[in-house]
């Protein structure tokens, strides 16, 4: 299914600005799921506005830690989309694009950061 391309939103340009504080980068307009693992939220970019619906979740191996941990930013074009993106599975929410996803991997040494569903390459 998809969602929107916010080609005027910094992270649709500059995906890897995305890392680092949160809180900084957006403002938190709804929680829908906050689990120790899990995390569901209605975000707000802080620079241009965009909506976007926001998951972590860490897939707990019980094996010496640094358990894998993958996080999805899907922009949100038409606010009626967001019940259907709250009530999805993880597995379901790779259905919907475009989406950013920020993966740390067992073994990786650092973030994997990467749009998926990207129809537009206009900047």
């Amino acid at each position: 299914m998809i969602t929107c391309e916010p080609t005027q939103c910094i992270y649709w340009k500059k995906p890897k600005q995305i890392l680092g504080n949160l809180k900084d980068k957006f403002e938190l307009l709804d929680t829908f799921e906050h689990e120790s693992h899990w995390w569901r939220y209605l975000l707000k970019c802080r620079e241009c506005g965009q909506l976007y619906f926001f998951e972590f979740y860490e897939f707990v191996d019980w094996d010496g830690g640094n358990d894998p941990q993958y996080t999805k930013y899907i922009p949100i074009g038409d606010i009626n989309q967001l019940e259907i993106l709250r009530k999805a599975t993880p597995e379901e929410l790779l259905q919907f694009s475009p989406s950013l996803n920020v993966d740390f991997p067992k073994e990786a040494e650092s973030h994997i950061v990467y749009w998926t569903g990207r129809t537009s390459t206009r900047f």
